[in-house]
This record gives structure tokens, sequence and C-alpha cells, in this order.
């Protein structure tokens, strides 16, 4: 969710309306100490999740923050907070897994971030409805968030006359958008709503142009999504550069290799990854087997044995019940491999979509052949969504004699 801007003073004066909502108050958060100090976001009507990754509605960047760190769910007149985080979630000092809010209740996630809880009481007019400030620039990011009508007066005894016209005229046009919609996904199986680039989850990376270094995403805003260069600096990649296609996005791929193993207590249902208990002894069986795949995954033929790797530490970290390894030089082994299948399927995936789109199909259905020699998990997102790809480039291949 984006920071409130104030651009009310740049409008021009309109014509008062009538805004009706269903609830006499509004909340938001302040940020009091973290790296976003000071700035405020907006709680939706129903959820809103927090958390380090871009799709959350309150992007944070502390690293010790979980992508999905909890979420703010709106029951009735009161809002509740509700931990996703085995890092935990702390209201007024103490740990919750789930919690009603008050107004000016400190939540705290990270190791440094700390958020205000603030209820808007809105004043009410005569009638007893709640009065509304008028609606700023800022403010139309945030327009999904309340259920407001705007009608002048004088229409209001049409719209009741015509009442039964208008029900059945939206019923008609809501058939015709889930036809469309229908007919758009089913009618093109080759290309997706992004410019023909596959979606497999949560968003890492754009690639800003042709032979250019991929850009870690930092956080989504309404102007567009807001990235890091190798150096560390920030740079806009606006709205209409990814829909466009001057900026290849390429979702997901982090999120499908980086993998958290859990307690089958712990994970949620459908978890792919999942431990019995720690175990310090399959800990040390499990990071030797890694250590010895990773000294043969440059062997020919050995791509499999960089993805083998990768799971081998992933789970000896689970069964440790650690986030690093205890040996410094095995750790960071871990980490290259790591950021090794992770940058190496990328550019794979990156150069299949550039030549599918090209037209050039055999050459984009080997580039995919070979991002499942190095991601061999059936379940992954990553492996799945390349089998898509190749059974609906499988028509533009040449057929055997």
């Amino acid at each position: 969710m984006a920071t409130e801007k104030n651009d009310a003073d740049n409008l021009p004066s309109r014509r008062p309306t009538v805004r009706v909502s269903s609830t006499g108050a509004r909340a938001h958060l302040t940020c009091v100490a973290g790296p976003e100090k000071g700035q405020t976001f907006r709680i939706a009507p129903a959820t809103t999740t927090i958390g380090r990754d871009a799709s959350c509605d309150v992007v944070l960047a502390e690293t010790a923050i979980s992508r999905q760190h909890c979420r703010i769910e709106r029951r009735g007149d009161a809002w509740a907070i509700v931990n996703m985080s085995s890092n935990g979630t702390r209201l007024k000092k103490k740990p919750v897994e789930e919690a009603i809010l008050a107004d000016g209740n400190e939540i705290r996630i990270g190791a440094k971030t700390r958020l205000e809880f603030v209820v808007e009481e809105l004043p009410k007019l005569a009638g007893g409805r709640p009065q509304f400030r008028a609606r700023s620039i800022g403010d139309e990011a945030d327009a999904a968030e309340e259920e407001v009508a705007e009608v002048p007066q004088e229409q209001a005894s049409l719209f009741k006359r015509r009442k039964g016209l208008f029900i059945g005229l939206g019923a008609y046009l809501g058939l015709m958008l889930i036809m469309a919609a229908i007919l758009g996904f089913g009618g093109c199986p080759t290309m997706t709503q992004r410019g023909g680039i596959p979606r497999l989850g949560l968003d890492e990376m754009i690639i800003p142009a042709p032979g250019a270094k991929p850009l870690r995403i930092a956080r989504a805003g309404p102007e567009g999504i807001w990235c890091e260069n190798e150096l560390g600096e920030p740079r806009l990649v606006s709205n209409e550069d990814i829909s466009s296609g001057k900026a290849v996005h390429v979702p997901g791929i982090r999120q499908a290799i980086d993998v958290q193993y859990l307690e089958p207590s712990q994970a949620p249902k459908g978890h792919l990854y999942v431990i019995d208990q720690k175990n310090r002894g399959l800990a040390e069986r499990d990071k030797k087997k890694a250590i010895e795949q990773y000294l043969v995954c440059d062997m020919p033929g050995k791509e499999q044995c960089l993805f083998d790797s990768v799971r081998l530490f992933q789970r000896a970290l689970a069964y440790y019940g650690m986030t690093f390894l205890p040996d410094s030089n095995e750790n960071k082994i871990r980490l290259t491999a790591l950021d090794r299948l992770i940058d190496k399927v990328h550019n794979l995936y990156t150069q299949a979509i550039v030549f599918e789109k090209a037209g050039e199909y055999q050459q984009a259905w080997a580039t995919y052949k070979t991002i499942l020699k190095y991601v061999p998990e059936a379940k992954n997102p990553v492996f799945r969504n390349v089998s898509r790809r190749m059974a609906a480039l499988k028509p533009h291949m040449p057929k055997k004699r």
C-alpha cells in the first residue's frame, strides 16, 4: 500500500457530492520506528496484509520482517491483528497470535519496526451519517477502501424510479464481463495479461531492457514499482513500461526456490516442504550431502546437482532449527549455491520469454526444457509454469516423421 499524499491544494473547485459509507470510522498505521519512520499506511476495509513482499498491502523494508508477516482484519466495528510469521508479532510488547486492536496500540514486528494503530473517528452530519472530507489525488489509490456513492441530491428520486432498470443493466454488464474474461483466457493459451510473460507468484525481479542487469524489487506504488540496481540505488519502473513490454517482469522465481521447511504443526495446508522435528544427526547428514552435490554441479549433465544441493541445505537448516549454518564457510557455500540457482533459472526464463515473444518457438522450447533440468521438482511453481508454457508451444513445434 502506498503512503498517503495530500494534493488537495492542486485540485480545482468542484460541486459537492453526497458520500455514503457503511461505517463511521476508518483506521491507519503510523510507523513510529524503523526504516519507514514517519510514513502512514491506510487500513483496507476487509483485510490488510503487512510484510516485506511487494504483494503486501503494507510493504516494509526491514530484513527481519517476514515476506507475509501479519494481517489486520475488520470484524464488525473492531479490527483484529493476526500473526502469520514464525518470527512473531508483538502487541503492547507481548507476543500475540491473534488479538483485537484498540486506538493507539503499538504493533512491533521485525527488530526495529514499530507501528501505531490509529482509529479515525469521523464527525457526523445532522442526519447521523459520517462526514467524509473531499477526496484528494492521493486518495484515488484508496478508493476501494469504502463503498462510496457520489450521487447529487436532485438525482436520488430518478434512481429510485428506475432502480429495477439499473439493477438489470448492471447484471447484464457483469455477465458480459465474465464472458469476455473466459474467452480472453481460453482464446490465446500462449499469452497472458502482462505482454506474454508467464506469472509464477510473488514479484521479485524486473529487467529494464535487453542486456541490462535485473533490478531487485523493493516496493510497489501507484506510480509503478521501485527497484534497486546492483549499486543499491533506487529506480522507478513505471506501470507504462511494464504494460508495454519495455521492462520485462519475471515474478516468483526466488520465492519458488528459496523455500522454508516447517514442522507439520506450523505448516499451512498444502505446504510442500515439511519436516517431522528437529534432528541434529539428520542435519549433519543433509549438510554433508549438500556440499558433495555442490562440488560436482558444474560437471556436464549435472544440472540437477545444483538444485539438490540447495534443497539439502534448506532441509539441514530446518533440522538444525536455525536460519544459517553453524560453520560460516559452509554457510557461504549454501548462500552461493542458492544465488547461483536463482540467477541461472532467472536468466534462462528471461531468454525463453524473449524467444517466445519473438516467435522463435523451437529455441524457447529448448530453453524451457533446460530450466526443467535445473528445477526437476514436479510440484514446484517454476516446474509447473514451465510445463504449461511448453504445452502451449507444442502446436508450433515441427511434427516428428
